[in-house]
């Protein structure tokens, strides 16, 4: 009886390590949605609830506490729609002066490429009021911040907890850029907490662990391969 009870045991201790393990996926698949979304930073839409739901945010390189991080993203008939809740009791956000302050302090990153190789990619780097710090880049770190998007709309909202990101982009602008969401492209997803004004002290997580000792965004390993669910 007591074998039977420490295999029990080990069974159950097992299912909660494997329940508890991150998990990253082969290729995200984005829903679809057949409604477009008002962008006002209220994320209680219905189209929201049908979206693709990613968790599990990790900090690879500093120890930190499991990040509550939400991303959703969908494919409205005219947008790739994506936001991100964050939860974040102290915040760092610097006065916005262009678009480098974004960069200082916290913020939620998205970038796309049309390949794994990362050449381009487009980057997007969101502040908790909703600014943004848009570029195009070649692998590896070789930036244009000269480079923005045409139709890039986002808005942010400071929450009790944190704060909300919500924005979008025309289908159209990323398939000239040739993000193709019938064919697979290239996604990665990631957030900077900073906890004081200086590089330093900021702590960064991403969905995916790039497998690296040095924290970077920059380079393939970051990147999920994406596509639209059919």
């Amino acid at each position: 009886m007591r074998n039977i009870y420490s295999i029990v045991i080990l069974f159950i201790t097992f299912l909660i390590v494997q329940g508890c393990r991150h998990t990253e996926p082969d290729i995200l698949l984005i829903n679809r949605s057949p409604s477009e979304i008002i962008l006002d930073g209220d994320i209680g839409e219905m189209a929201w609830n049908n979206a693709t739901t990613v968790t599990g945010f990790i900090s690879p390189w500093k120890p930190a506490t499991q990040d509550s991080t939400i991303f959703r993203c969908f494919c409205s008939p005219d947008h790739f729609n994506f936001c991100f809740e964050v939860v974040d009791r102290s915040l760092t956000i610097l006065d916005y002066t262009d678009e480098m302050t974004v960069a200082e302090g916290d913020r939620v990153e998205l970038f796309f490429s049309p390949s794994a190789k990362l050449s381009p990619y487009y980057c997007i780097e969101i502040n908790p009021h909703g600014y943004i710090l848009d570029y195009k880049a070649q692998f590896h770190r070789q930036f244009d911040f000269s480079w923005n998007f045409s139709n890039l709309a986002v808005t942010g909202k400071i929450t009790s907890n944190g704060y909300i990101v919500e924005g979008r982009i025309p289908i159209s602008e990323l398939q000239t850029l040739g993000i193709d969401f019938n064919k697979e492209f290239y996604l990665g997803i990631f957030r900077a907490d900073f906890r004081e004004e200086n590089e330093n002290s900021a702590i960064w997580y991403s969905w995916i662990n790039p497998q690296v000792k040095e924290a970077d965004f920059h380079i393939p390993s970051a990147f999920v391969k994406s596509k639209l669910k059919q």
